[in-house]
């Protein structure tokens, strides 16, 4: 690996660490991999369609195909879609970018794709006609759907690895990752949660829903389906299509992926790294002051999520239904009166409780807590008494 890209990884981690300090801001105890799929919409990419003059009726239901779905927080896919109409009165920095990257030929209509406004990235990852043919796969294919079904199957982040083409480089970097992500797995630990954390809503299921793991998703250098998911990847970094070499990215939350790691430098230390951060405690919860970029997918993150609460919760019922329940008898003459379930169960008071515990640990009444509640109106009715028979004598 690089040190150029070295120092990016590990220089994104330590600005987290100055700029989201626990010492400053009391640390979120929500682990980083689950607060970023709860809380952190994905980024917008700029999608603009340069034309001369009106579309075709072609183009027209092209585009209307591809305009995203506007939710409360979030579009799907995550995009806005900027047309600019060459013979019209557009946007400048528009007509700016046009006359310096236009093609030699232009007929029709050309898109260009561009990174969320927040990677600070100018240059487009993806240009070419407006055709349903061009834009295939564009915003969405059969790896990034996989990733979202493993997100919302409960993997802490999916690893992606963009094979290079040398089959051994390729076969020993995925070996390197899988057994090392099956190990951390195993033996990273989460942090603690906090009942604050949760009852203000930082977690949406049960914590003991919350589960550690990592899995592996390998993309090949010639899959022709995953073209525009790979330029998505390399060209989040200058210098990543340089390398002749592996290069993976942990991809969590929804579905934002960390720095990348190139060759050598998927290593044991630089995995362990990532995933050492992503499950510990989400200290800053700034999504702009983590490191990562979001990737382009046509996911509905909110509705994953929800799918996932019902199934969960689906689960634990299931899970309820089948576990024994204790076996009583009663005895139909001594049994009690028939009493109001409802209002038994919803009311528990503290004599209630007191009782409850005195049954469980076998304790009996002491004779000195039954003098202090009845030795009072004992001395009581010794007083009338004297008192009456006191007038009676007089």
């Amino acid at each position: 690996m690089s040190k150029d890209i070295t120092k990016n990884l590990l220089g994104a981690l330590g600005a987290l660490l100055l700029f989201c300090n626990p010492s400053v801001s009391e640390a979120c105890s929500v682990p980083v991999f689950r607060y970023a799929l709860e809380l952190w919409p994905p980024d917008e990419y700029e999608v603009v369609l340069f034309h001369k003059g009106p579309l075709t009726e072609e183009q027209k239901q092209l585009l209307d195909k591809i305009k995203p779905l506007k939710l409360e927080n979030a579009s799907v896919p995550n995009m806005r879609i900027h047309e600019v109409d060459l013979k019209a009165d557009p946007d400048p920095r528009w007509i700016k970018w046009w006359e310096e990257n236009k093609p030699e030929k232009f007929d029709g209509a050309w898109m260009a794709i561009f990174y969320p406004a927040s990677t600070l990235k100018i240059t487009p990852l993806w240009a070419g006609p407006f055709t349903q043919k061009g834009l295939s796969k564009t915003f969405q294919s059969p790896a990034r759907q996989k990733l979202a079904k493993r997100l919302q199957d409960g993997d802490s982040a999916v690893w992606i690895l963009l094979e290079c083409g040398n089959k051994q480089k390729d076969d020993s970097t995925k070996k390197i990752l899988e057994e090392r992500l099956v190990h951390l797995g195993k033996t990273l630990k989460m942090p603690e949660l906090k009942d604050q954390d949760v009852q203000a809503g930082y977690l949406s299921i049960r914590p003991e829903d919350l589960k550690l793991g990592f899995s592996l998703l390998t993309i090949s250098a010639d899959d022709p389906d995953e073209k525009v998911f790979r330029e998505i990847l390399l060209s989040s970094e200058d210098d990543l299509k340089e390398f002749d070499e592996p290069i993976a990215f942990a991809v969590f939350g929804r579905g934002r992926a960390m720095p990348a790691l190139v060759g050598k430098g998927i290593n044991n230390d630089m995995i362990d790294d990532a995933c050492t951060f992503l499950s510990g405690p989400c200290s800053c919860q700034v999504k702009r002051q983590n490191p990562g970029f979001d990737i382009l997918t046509s996911v509905n993150w909110d509705e994953l999520l929800e799918e996932q609460i019902e199934r969960l919760d689906d689960k634990a019922l299931a899970q309820a239904g089948k576990s024994p329940q204790p076996e009583t008898t009663v005895d139909a003459k001594n049994a009690p009166a028939p009493a109001n379930e409802a209002s038994v169960n919803s009311v528990k008071t503290p004599s209630n409780k007191l009782e409850k515990n005195n049954q469980e640990s076998g304790a009996t009444p002491s004779p000195f807590m039954g003098w202090i509640i009845w030795g009072p109106a004992v001395i009581l009715g010794a007083g009338v008494l004297v008192l009456l028979f006191g007038r009676k004598k007089a």
